[in-house]
């Protein structure tokens, strides 16, 4: 088995996964666009999806795998966690001309760009002197201690 990853590699990693991931639900929905298809036969997608909707399956499987982790880290830090809504879609549910939106909205994509920024940073390691939350103590004189304490 190879290092363990760090968390800063982790979330760099998701990062890109869930870009890939973003560009293959898009990749999709272009090639759904292009011809008059009837709602509700998502799960009958015909032969000329095949290579997006193997494309798609690959890059979900990718960010699927990664889900335990980011909830762990989301966890850790407090902060809600909103990739494993990413997932939780349906392509194809309606016809091309019912709706021209994404099937994940600006909003959600917002959320999750903002959360990886966040986790980027409360990921990140200081390496300086007093990075593990304790201050640096150094011996002092009353009167320092005294005068640090007011100004």
């Amino acid at each position: 088995m190879g290092e363990p990853v760090t968390d800063q590699e982790f979330v760099a990693a998701l990062r890109e996964a869930v870009d890939r991931y973003l560009g293959a639900v898009d990749q999709w929905e272009s090639a759904y666009q292009k011809y008059y298809r009837l709602p509700g036969y998502h799960a009958r997608i015909g032969d000329d999806l095949e290579a997006e909707r193997e494309v798609y399956e690959a890059r979900r499987a990718e960010l699927e795998s990664m889900l335990p982790r980011a909830r762990r880290l989301c966890l850790r830090y407090a902060m809600p966690e909103p990739f494993s809504g990413l997932l939780r879609i349906a392509l194809g549910r309606y016809s091309p001309q019912e709706r021209m939106d994404s099937t994940i909205g600006r909003n959600e994509r917002s959320v999750v760009a903002k959360r990886l920024v966040e986790l980027a940073d409360a990921c990140r390691e200081w390496n300086f002197p007093g990075a593990d939350g304790q201050p640096k103590r150094e011996k002092e004189s009353l009167l320092r201690k005294i005068a640090g304490f007011f100004y």
